[in-house]
C-alpha cells in the first residue's frame, strides 16, 4: 500500500516560503524512519499547485484552462 501526504496549500507554501525549522526537522526524522522501516519511496516534494494544471472532468469530457494552440496537441478543450 502507498500513501501521498499532502499539507493544505496556504499563501505562504504557494509563494514558496519555507515552513519553521522545527517542522522542517520533524518531517526529516518521519522520512528517516520511514526510510529504516522501507515504505518511503520518493521525499522530494511536489510543486506549488500555481504552477499545476487544474483538469476538470464531465460526461466524459475532459477540459484544462489553457491556450487554444494547446488544444490541438493534447485534444483537450479550452474552458477559459
Amino acid at each position: 500500500m502507498r500513501f501521498m501526504i499532502i499539507v493544505k496549500a496556504t499563501k505562504d507554501s504557494e509563494a514558496g516560503v519555507m515552513p519553521e525549522e522545527k517542522l522542517i526537522a520533524a518531517m526529516a526524522t518521519y522520512h528517516e524512519e520511514l526510510a529504516k522501516a522501507g515504505a518511503l519511496l520518493d521525499a522530494s516534494g511536489l510543486q506549488p499547485s500555481s504552477k499545476g494544471w487544474r483538469i476538470n472532468y464531465s460526461g466524459g469530457k475532459r477540459t484544462v484552462p489553457i491556450l487554444w494552440w494547446h488544444t490541438r496537441s493534447t485534444g483537450l478543450t479550452r474552458t477559459s
